[in-house]
């Protein structure tokens, strides 16, 4: 008795490895422990952010109390200041009593504190504005005098502002991250599930009822889906996280953003997908992934370090090279050193990467998927793909 072929074999593959990551504990535990991370991240910046707006200052004198003063009004922060004695200022630091404390000395001032964290500049910056303005009155000069010609304003090139660019430094590190642990955890993921295939000998089964080509294809949109949707989990975490801070105010500009990044995303991660799955067909046992894969790691590792160090020039190609696109133009883009114009080229490029990448992939897979003994070299694998 015969049966017909299913409409979308590839659907139902796609279907199976959804339903076998949402059954497996460990997939739930790696997304519940990294959301903890993301809120426990805003809870302690937002809870030492707002313990740093606060300060109090043990001093000796009247001449401390100004300092501070001067310090609390320059900075914006709540600093008060605890009058005491000279010999018990370093002690009510180290209990804790005080955040700090300031003695004037014959030599200059001490600026006594119990960690290396504590924000104190202000207050250093506060001792150099009195003495200055103390020196120059006994010397008879006008303290603005002194200061005239002395501001210093930071300017950028072209229309960005500094705000901008730290903005757009740090979300492009928050992107490399993001790209680099879903590519490589999904993509060691369905190497190894191919491997587990060939070792149990069920793909002789499934290639028996569906298309090599078909696996491969809900293979990769299977953990595509799976990727994406763990993905937009930890962004809206971090997108909530950040409303509350501070720094909610720049999620107009963050937004259309993070819309390129998924959509650079998903063009970078199904393009490796396959060549992660025509890796894990490469090998014969689950040892021998790390020699097939270790291309795909490099690469993986090239577009990390990318999103971190490259500038200039180098990131300006890179942004349109594919792969390292999917992390450089979406932070090119809030720089405000890219266009959308420039995003649609780099998108075009990435497209016609996955569709070599996807050719090239289904390739080795349909050979190397049978294979059972030994590894399958490149120059072997791609001689066949020929």
């Amino acid at each position: 008795m015969s049966y017909p072929a299913p409409a979308m074999p590839w659907w139902i593959v796609a279907r199976r490895e959804i339903m076998a990551k949402l059954t497996q504990k460990g997939f739930w535990i790696s997304t519940v422990v990294v959301v903890l991370m993301l809120v426990a991240g805003f809870f302690l910046s937002f809870f030492f952010a707002s313990s740093q707006d606060e300060m109090t200052v043990a001093v000796t004198d009247d001449a401390g109390a100004q300092v501070v003063a001067i310090a609390a009004d320059s900075s914006g922060r709540d600093i008060r200041t605890s009058t005491m004695e000279e010999a018990d200022v370093e002690a009510a630091v180290e209990n804790g009593d005080v955040d700090a404390g300031l003695v004037q000395t014959d030599a200059g001032w001490d600026l006594v504190v119990d960690s290396i964290e504590t924000s104190v500049g202000d207050v250093q910056q506060a001792v150099s504005t009195y003495m200055t303005r103390t020196n120059a009155a006994e010397l008879g000069i006008d303290p603005a005098a002194l200061q005239e010609g002395a501001n210093v304003e930071l300017r950028l090139t072209g229309e960005q502002l500094e705000q901008d660019a730290v903005i757009a430094l740090i979300t492009g590190l928050v992107f490399s991250v993001l790209f680099f642990m879903a590519a490589f955890t999904y993509g060691l993921q369905i190497a190894q599930s191919v491997v587990e295939e060939k070792e149990s000998r069920i793909v002789e089964i499934l290639t028996a009822a569906v298309p090599t080509r078909h696996l491969l294809i809900g293979k990769v949109l299977g953990n595509t889906m799976m990727a994406l949707g763990q993905l937009l989990i930890f962004l809206i975490v971090g997108v909530i996280g950040i409303s509350v801070t501070e720094y909610g105010q720049f999620l107009p500009v963050l937004a259309p953003n993070i819309g390129w990044f998924i959509v650079f995303f998903l063009m970078g991660f199904a393009a490796l997908s396959c060549l992660w799955a025509a890796a894990g067909a490469m090998a014969t046992r689950v040892q021998d992934i790390n020699n097939t894969t270790m291309p795909l790691m490099i690469i993986l590792f090239g577009v990390y370090m990318a999103g971190f160090v490259a500038s200039g020039t180098t990131a300006q190609v890179l942004s349109y090279v594919p792969i390292a696109s999917s992390v450089l133009m979406p932070q090119r883009l809030l720089a405000g050193e890219s266009t959308w114009i420039d995003a649609v080229i780099a998108l075009v490029l990435c497209l016609a990467f996955m569709g070599v990448a996807v050719w090239v992939g289904a390739k080795i897979y349909r050979r190397g998927i049978l294979k059972t003994s030994g590894i399958l070299g490149l120059r072997e694998a791609f001689s066949k793909a020929s």
